[in-house]
């Protein structure tokens, strides 16, 4: 069963034996004895960290974890008798993950001490939630201008975003240490949270916050279509730049507009100057000067996806899909048989479409019209849909090295493709449509998308 009062909904596995009803399992979640678990393949959990032949690097990155809190000063001990009635302290997780290059090799042994928050009750611990990130279509525009107007295109990281957080004094929350890692002769003592901290409910949105305020003091402009995405424009030069939690992506018209942004930043923050863009939400960059272009691509996260599911010794497609296949919607007025619920049950249908779609929209527009057609049967999947979405990996299989590129020497301009087929949805009459944009070479945005006039039409 979903942990319903969670800003995310996890998987929970309950005995039905030792719980006879809903509030003792609340009270079970509550209290740590049932926790919700998500099964990530790519990082190890805790206990095979430690049974790793890396388990002393996994070992001083935790150290390096707690140490980095207290310099923060994101919370200060204090005795189990400081937290207040019907307040509870909550329990903390230590994550393991493996930092990644372009090239898929393990760089740094990373461990976060986050928070279960999913134990956090609603206007009690926490209140708001969202946080905005920016669109990719962003930083292939940025990526576009740095190119063809040979701007520094740089990466800035800014070291553990989510502790900069300030908690308003509604919010405070107490957190018990972490498990082997007490301080000595304060083993029962825990946290009291002065800032936010990772998994915490309202960080992203207090972090965001933070980081907005800091930006627009230094005479940024927040651009109103996107709300991670800021420019300034001074005599000295300009700089547009965008934010994906804690990655910024800096395109300046000189290397010194980008030193000083830079300095900004450290100003307020520990950041990490990455230098020239080269990887970064899966997505690598390479950058031509003598062309002026600069090329994305997603080789290392496809070849990924598809040792993930097992496809490694499949021969490739041709094509995305298969010409002329239609997918139809089941007739849920036929009951489904036993052996397809059950199939479908444990097939991680979500979790590849989901995939896919964030390779068609980084850097993949010949799959977006494949990946938009298997999305629209999300709660109705059938094994012919399960093969088709495996097909979509086998094409990108044969076509993993495909990268997308933008900039060259052609002026700025603002040009626009759009098609559509007519009533092509047996079921509903409506009509696909699809665009793509451009700043004069290279695609810059693209969809594919059904249209909701067919609807109407029906009911005409």
């Amino acid at each position: 069963m979903p942990f319903c009062d969670s800003h995310y909904l996890l998987p929970l596995d309950v005995p039905s034996s030792d719980f006879a009803s809903v509030p003792e399992i609340l009270a079970a979640v509550m209290n740590g004895i049932l926790e919700p678990e998500v099964d990530i393949k790519d990082n190890p959990l805790w206990s095979e960290a430690m049974a790793s032949p890396e388990w002393e690097y996994w070992i001083a990155s935790t150290q390096d974890e707690i140490r980095s809190l207290e310099d923060l000063k994101v919370f200060v001990l204090v005795s189990q008798s400081d937290v207040p009635a019907g307040q509870h302290a909550l329990r903390g997780k230590l994550v393991c993950k493996c930092k990644q290059d372009d090239a898929g090799k393990v760089v740094r042994y990373k461990v976060r001490y986050i928070a279960k928050g999913f134990a956090q009750r609603f206007r009690i611990d926490y209140d708001k939630t969202m946080a905005p990130t920016f669109r990719l279509e962003s930083l292939q525009a940025i990526s576009h201008l740095a190119a063809m107007l040979d701007w520094d295109l740089w990466q800035f990281d800014i070291k553990t975003v989510f502790l900069h957080g300030i908690l308003l004094p509604n919010e405070t929350m107490f957190m018990k240490q972490p498990l082997g890692f007490e301080c000595p002769g304060k083993e029962d003592w825990v946290w009291r949270l002065l800032k936010s901290i990772y998994s915490m409910k309202q960080a992203s949105c207090v972090w965001n916050k933070t980081f907005n305020s800091a930006i627009l003091g230094w005479n940024f402009i927040c651009l109103s279509c996107e709300w991670c995405v800021y420019i300034c424009h001074s005599p000295t030069g300009t700089i547009i730049f965008s934010v994906h939690v804690d990655n910024i992506f800096s395109a300046a018209s000189s290397v010194a507009k980008n030193d000083r942004f830079a300095e900004l930043l450290k100003s307020r923050w520990e950041i990490s100057k990455l230098g020239p863009a080269k990887f970064a939400l899966r997505i690598a960059f390479s950058c031509d000067c003598s062309s002026h272009t600069i090329t994305l691509s997603q080789t290392a996260f496809i070849d990924k996806i598809v040792n993930h599911f097992n496809l490694g010794d499949t021969h490739p497609y041709d094509t995305p899909i298969v010409a002329g296949l239609t997918l139809y919607h089941p007739d849920k007025t036929i009951p489904i048989p036993s052996k397809v619920v059950a199939w479908q049950a444990h097939m991680p249908y979500h979790v590849l479409v989901s995939t896919l779609n964030y390779v068609a929209i980084g850097t993949r527009p010949d799959i977006t019209f494949a990946v938009g057609h298997l999305s629209s049967f999300m709660d109705c999947y059938m094994p012919k849909h399960w093969s088709a979405a495996l097909h979509v990996i086998r094409y990108l299989k044969g076509t993993r090295t495909l990268s997308l590129t933008l900039g060259g020497t052609n002026p700025i301009h603002l040009v626009g493709y759009s098609d559509s087929n007519y009533a092509n949805c047996v079921k509903t009459s409506c009509s696909l449509s699809g665009y793509c944009f451009n700043l004069g070479s290279g695609a810059i945005s693209w969809m594919s998308k059904k249209q909701h006039v067919g609807r109407l039409l029906l009911l005409c």
